[in-house]
Protein backbone atom coordinates (compact mmCIF):
# COMPACT_ATOMS: atom_id res chain seq x y z
CA UNK A 1 0.00 0.00 0.00
CA UNK A 2 1.22 3.45 -0.85
CA UNK A 3 2.15 6.54 1.65
CA UNK A 4 0.07 9.50 1.93
CA UNK A 5 0.89 12.00 -0.82
CA UNK A 6 1.63 14.39 2.00
CA UNK A 7 3.84 11.57 3.64
CA UNK A 8 5.79 11.42 0.52
CA UNK A 9 6.04 14.52 0.04
CA UNK A 10 7.71 14.77 3.20
CA UNK A 11 10.11 12.00 2.84
CA UNK A 12 11.51 13.65 -0.62
CA UNK A 13 11.71 17.26 1.26
CA UNK A 14 13.90 15.15 3.83
CA UNK A 15 15.84 13.35 1.30
CA UNK A 16 16.94 16.05 -0.82
CA UNK A 17 17.96 18.15 1.93
CA UNK A 18 19.96 15.56 3.66
CA UNK A 19 21.76 14.57 0.25
CA UNK A 20 21.06 17.00 -2.76
CA UNK A 21 23.27 15.63 -5.38
CA UNK A 22 21.39 12.17 -5.23
CA UNK A 23 18.05 13.49 -4.13
CA UNK A 24 16.22 15.24 -6.60
CA UNK A 25 13.86 18.53 -4.79
CA UNK A 26 10.17 17.93 -4.74
CA UNK A 27 8.25 18.89 -7.92
CA UNK A 28 6.68 22.31 -8.47
CA UNK A 29 9.55 23.61 -5.61
CA UNK A 30 11.49 26.25 -6.99
CA UNK A 31 15.15 25.65 -6.84
CA UNK A 32 16.10 28.88 -4.93
CA UNK A 33 13.59 28.39 -2.12
CA UNK A 34 14.58 25.10 -1.69
CA UNK A 35 18.13 25.69 -1.71
CA UNK A 36 17.31 27.91 1.46
CA UNK A 37 16.11 25.01 3.43
CA UNK A 38 19.28 22.93 2.03
CA UNK A 39 21.86 25.55 3.30
CA UNK A 40 19.71 26.50 6.78
CA UNK A 41 19.59 23.15 7.93
CA UNK A 42 23.77 22.11 6.79
CA UNK A 43 24.86 24.85 7.92
CA UNK A 44 23.21 24.86 11.69
CA UNK A 45 24.50 20.92 11.78
CA UNK A 46 27.91 21.99 10.82
CA UNK A 47 28.11 24.71 13.55
CA UNK A 48 27.30 22.03 15.76
CA UNK A 49 29.48 19.72 14.94
CA UNK A 50 32.07 21.95 14.24
CA UNK A 51 32.05 23.76 17.90
CA UNK A 52 32.39 20.55 19.59
CA UNK A 53 35.50 19.47 17.12
CA UNK A 54 37.42 22.78 16.73
CA UNK A 55 40.76 21.11 16.65
CA UNK A 56 39.37 18.06 14.34
CA UNK A 57 38.07 20.78 12.11
CA UNK A 58 41.44 22.77 11.78
CA UNK A 59 43.26 19.67 11.01
CA UNK A 60 41.83 18.59 8.30
CA UNK A 61 40.99 21.71 6.89
CA UNK A 62 37.63 23.94 6.00
CA UNK A 63 36.60 21.55 2.84
CA UNK A 64 37.36 18.77 3.73
CA UNK A 65 35.67 19.01 7.18
CA UNK A 66 32.68 20.61 5.07
CA UNK A 67 32.98 17.02 3.11
CA UNK A 68 33.13 14.33 6.28
CA UNK A 69 29.61 16.69 7.78
CA UNK A 70 28.08 16.45 4.76
CA UNK A 71 28.82 12.46 4.34
CA UNK A 72 28.04 12.36 8.03
CA UNK A 73 24.27 14.14 7.21
CA UNK A 74 24.02 11.95 4.15
CA UNK A 75 24.86 8.80 5.91
CA UNK A 76 24.41 8.34 9.56
CA UNK A 77 20.68 7.39 10.77
CA UNK A 78 20.55 9.15 14.21
CA UNK A 79 19.28 7.31 17.01
CA UNK A 80 18.28 10.73 19.64
CA UNK A 81 16.08 14.09 18.43
CA UNK A 82 17.98 15.85 21.19
CA UNK A 83 20.27 18.61 19.26
CA UNK A 84 22.99 18.63 21.62
CA UNK A 85 23.43 14.93 21.38
CA UNK A 86 24.83 15.37 17.32
CA UNK A 87 28.53 15.48 18.20
CA UNK A 88 27.98 11.93 20.09
CA UNK A 89 26.39 10.79 16.67
CA UNK A 90 28.95 12.21 14.98
CA UNK A 91 31.70 10.29 17.01
CA UNK A 92 29.86 6.62 16.40
CA UNK A 93 29.77 7.81 12.22
CA UNK A 94 33.71 8.67 12.71
CA UNK A 95 34.12 4.61 13.45
CA UNK A 96 33.12 3.77 9.87
CA UNK A 97 34.28 6.67 7.81
CA UNK A 98 36.93 5.96 5.13
CA UNK A 99 40.33 7.90 4.55
CA UNK A 100 40.91 9.49 8.02
CA UNK A 101 44.06 10.31 9.58
CA UNK A 102 44.61 7.99 12.25
CA UNK A 103 44.10 9.44 15.52
CA UNK A 104 41.07 11.61 14.52
CA UNK A 105 39.37 9.61 16.57
CA UNK A 106 40.73 9.45 19.57
CA UNK A 107 41.24 13.53 18.87
CA UNK A 108 37.72 13.49 18.52
CA UNK A 109 36.62 11.75 21.60
CA UNK A 110 38.66 14.08 23.30
CA UNK A 111 36.96 17.37 22.72
CA UNK A 112 33.88 15.44 22.66
CA UNK A 113 34.34 14.26 26.13
CA UNK A 114 34.53 17.97 27.28
CA UNK A 115 30.85 18.28 26.48
CA UNK A 116 29.58 15.34 27.77
CA UNK A 117 31.14 16.27 31.15
CA UNK A 118 29.62 19.92 30.87
CA UNK A 119 26.14 19.00 30.72
CA UNK A 120 26.31 15.73 32.62
CA UNK A 121 23.71 16.08 35.48
CA UNK A 122 25.61 14.12 38.31
CA UNK A 123 25.18 16.07 41.61
CA UNK A 124 27.09 15.85 44.64
CA UNK A 125 25.29 14.29 47.64
CA UNK A 126 26.58 16.26 50.48
CA UNK A 127 25.39 14.40 52.91
CA UNK A 128 27.38 11.06 52.56
CA UNK A 129 30.38 13.09 52.40
CA UNK A 130 33.37 14.26 55.19
CA UNK A 131 35.22 17.18 53.05
CA UNK A 132 37.70 17.03 55.52
CA UNK A 133 37.78 13.51 55.84
CA UNK A 134 41.12 11.76 56.81
CA UNK A 135 41.84 9.65 53.22
CA UNK A 136 44.30 6.88 53.97
CA UNK A 137 41.50 4.91 55.87
CA UNK A 138 38.70 5.84 54.02
CA UNK A 139 37.26 5.80 50.97
CA UNK A 140 37.14 9.21 48.95
CA UNK A 141 34.24 10.88 47.34
CA UNK A 142 35.03 11.86 43.54
CA UNK A 143 33.01 14.74 42.32
CA UNK A 144 30.59 12.87 40.34
CA UNK A 145 31.32 14.36 36.98
CA UNK A 146 34.46 12.79 35.96
CA UNK A 147 36.44 10.25 33.42
CA UNK A 148 39.48 8.51 33.43
CA UNK A 149 41.01 8.14 29.67
CA UNK A 150 43.61 6.63 28.34
CA UNK A 151 44.34 7.42 24.15
CA UNK A 152 47.07 5.55 21.93
CA UNK A 153 48.05 8.91 20.59
CA UNK A 154 49.17 12.46 22.08
CA UNK A 155 45.23 13.54 21.64
CA UNK A 156 46.06 16.71 23.96
CA UNK A 157 49.42 18.02 21.89
CA UNK A 158 47.75 17.61 17.92
CA UNK A 159 47.23 20.49 16.45
CA UNK A 160 47.78 21.01 12.86
CA UNK A 161 51.05 22.13 13.50
CA UNK A 162 51.88 18.80 15.75
CA UNK A 163 50.23 15.84 13.93
CA UNK A 164 51.21 12.36 15.27
CA UNK A 165 52.61 9.82 12.99
CA UNK A 166 52.33 6.90 14.64
CA UNK A 167 51.03 5.94 18.27
CA UNK A 168 52.55 6.34 21.03
CA UNK A 169 54.71 3.36 22.50
CA UNK A 170 52.47 3.82 25.99
CA UNK A 171 49.05 5.14 26.05
CA UNK A 172 49.03 8.63 27.59
CA UNK A 173 46.40 8.76 30.64
CA UNK A 174 43.59 11.72 31.20
CA UNK A 175 41.38 12.49 33.57
CA UNK A 176 38.78 15.24 32.77
CA UNK A 177 36.29 16.39 35.52
CA UNK A 178 34.41 19.18 36.64
CA UNK A 179 35.07 21.27 39.10
CA UNK A 180 32.66 22.90 41.42
CA UNK A 181 32.58 25.93 39.77
CA UNK A 182 31.47 24.08 37.10
CA UNK A 183 34.85 23.75 35.24
CA UNK A 184 36.22 21.59 32.90
CA UNK A 185 39.30 20.54 33.83
CA UNK A 186 42.05 18.37 32.16
CA UNK A 187 44.98 16.35 34.30
CA UNK A 188 47.73 14.60 32.60
CA UNK A 189 48.58 11.66 34.65
CA UNK A 190 51.13 9.05 34.84
CA UNK A 191 50.50 5.31 34.73
CA UNK A 192 50.36 4.86 38.47
CA UNK A 193 48.19 7.51 39.18
CA UNK A 194 45.94 6.47 36.76
CA UNK A 195 45.68 2.77 38.07
CA UNK A 196 45.34 3.80 41.52
CA UNK A 197 41.98 6.31 40.24
CA UNK A 198 41.07 3.06 38.51
CA UNK A 199 41.16 1.01 41.79
CA UNK A 200 39.40 3.46 43.91
CA UNK A 201 36.53 4.45 41.19
CA UNK A 202 35.82 0.66 40.44
CA UNK A 203 36.72 -1.75 43.43
CA UNK A 204 35.11 -0.61 47.20
CA UNK A 205 38.56 -0.05 48.63
CA UNK A 206 39.72 2.38 51.43
CA UNK A 207 42.97 4.41 49.81
CA UNK A 208 45.35 2.28 51.76
CA UNK A 209 44.21 -0.88 50.31
CA UNK A 210 44.46 0.52 47.14
CA UNK A 211 48.08 1.46 47.65
CA UNK A 212 48.71 -2.08 49.28
CA UNK A 213 47.51 -3.47 45.95
CA UNK A 214 49.27 -1.17 44.12
CA UNK A 215 52.74 -2.19 45.70
CA UNK A 216 52.16 -5.57 45.28
CA UNK A 217 51.82 -5.23 42.11
CA UNK A 218 54.95 -3.29 40.89
CA UNK A 219 56.82 -5.74 43.61
CA UNK A 220 57.83 -2.44 45.17
CA UNK A 221 60.71 -3.40 48.15
CA UNK A 222 59.19 -0.60 50.25
CA UNK A 223 55.05 -0.80 50.38
CA UNK A 224 55.30 1.71 52.79
CA UNK A 225 56.65 4.40 50.47
CA UNK A 226 54.13 3.64 48.08
CA UNK A 227 51.67 3.94 50.54
CA UNK A 228 53.11 7.38 51.35
CA UNK A 229 53.72 8.81 47.81
CA UNK A 230 50.42 7.83 46.75
CA UNK A 231 49.09 9.69 49.94
CA UNK A 232 50.04 12.86 48.53
CA UNK A 233 48.91 12.28 45.00
CA UNK A 234 45.11 12.01 46.45
CA UNK A 235 45.88 14.74 49.10
CA UNK A 236 47.00 16.38 45.45
CA UNK A 237 43.80 15.06 43.76
CA UNK A 238 41.81 17.21 46.79
CA UNK A 239 43.55 20.50 46.26
CA UNK A 240 42.15 20.34 42.58
CA UNK A 241 38.82 19.70 43.78
CA UNK A 242 38.49 16.01 41.88
CA UNK A 243 38.21 14.42 45.35
CA UNK A 244 35.49 16.16 47.42
CA UNK A 245 36.75 14.61 50.61
CA UNK A 246 36.13 10.91 51.84
CA UNK A 247 32.76 9.17 51.99
CA UNK A 248 30.70 8.80 55.57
Amino acid sequence: MASPEFQQYQLQFAGHVRNPAENPRPAKVPARRMLVYTQIVFNNLEASVSACFPICKKIMGVRAWKRLVREFFAQHQCRTPLFRKIPEEFLQFLQTAQGLPPYLNSLAHYEWVELAISVDDAEVNASVIDPNGELLHGRPAFVPTMALLSYDYPVHQISPRHKPTSPLAQPVHLLVFRNAADDVRFIELNQVTARLLELLKNEVYTCHEALEKMARELRHPDPQAVVLFGLEILEDLRSQGVILGSML
